[in-house]
């Protein structure tokens, strides 16, 4: 099978660890494990992932200190944080300590699978010799956010419906294009174009949010090469 990418999952709950190991192995990612802030601190140095997906409450060493740990290491590797619901402000804050994302439990296992799909996408890395050469990264990381964040400020109908069309579309383009497969990055772009434009004639986008995924198309289109 083809590995989507590497993950790291850091949970004291051996349940946890064992659902979550199962359900990413299952969708194409190699998983490694660590029930604690010091194993997950070895198990990155000896390989570093694609994203941490790090639960917030840990004894000894929490959630917050193992993130500010790992990007003392690498500072450009997502994570997504894990919280309880009691937790959400305190997550919100670990964004400004470097955090990629947060989730919250119980897991809304489709969100999740999103949210990491963009964190691979964010820490994705340039192609190795001879690969066909991709759009920068950065582009593509923008791109994700973007839509990702305009994403989390609609209503829930409309997350539900186009919001969730919205994420697997630029997803796939970033794949696509990272991957030198220009047409289909191309593809893909053109049915986020249809997308907004659909959410904007339902009144889901406002113009403010429209206007900043414009400007990340116009530059991701920038970005692939003409033919």
């Amino acid at each position: 099978m083809t590995r989507l990418g590497r993950m790291l999952i850091v949970d004291d709950e051996r349940s946890e660890l064992e659902v979550l190991t199962k359900y990413f192995e299952t969708q194409g990612y190699a998983v490694s494990t660590a029930a604690d802030g010091h194993e997950a601190a070895a198990a990155f140095t000896r390989q570093r992932p694609d994203v941490v997906l790090l639960d917030m409450r840990m004894p000894g060493m929490d959630g917050l200190q193992v993130l500010k740990r790992l990007r003392e290491v690498d500072a450009d590797v997502a994570v997504i944080m894990v919280t309880a619901n009691e937790d959400l402000e305190l997550a919100r804050e670990t964004l400004t300590v470097g955090a990629f994302d947060y989730v919250a439990k119980p897991f809304d296992f489709e969100h999740l699978a999103r949210a990491v799909s963009a964190a691979v996408v964010h820490s994705a890395r340039p192609p190795s010799l001879g690969d066909p050469a991709p759009a920068p990264r950065d582009v593509w990381s923008r791109l994700a956010t973007d839509v990702f964040r305009v994403v989390r400020s609609m209503s829930t109908e409309a997350r539900a419906s186009t919001g969730a069309r919205l994420e697997d579309a630029v997803l796939e383009a970033a794949r696509q294009a990272m991957a030198g497969r220009s047409a289909d990055a191309g593809r893909q772009l053109a049915e986020i174009e249809l997308l907004v434009g659909v959410a904007t004639g339902l009144g889901d986008l406002s113009m403010t949010a429209r206007s900043t995924i414009d400007a990340a198309l116009k530059t991701a289109h920038t970005a692939l090469p003409t033919r």
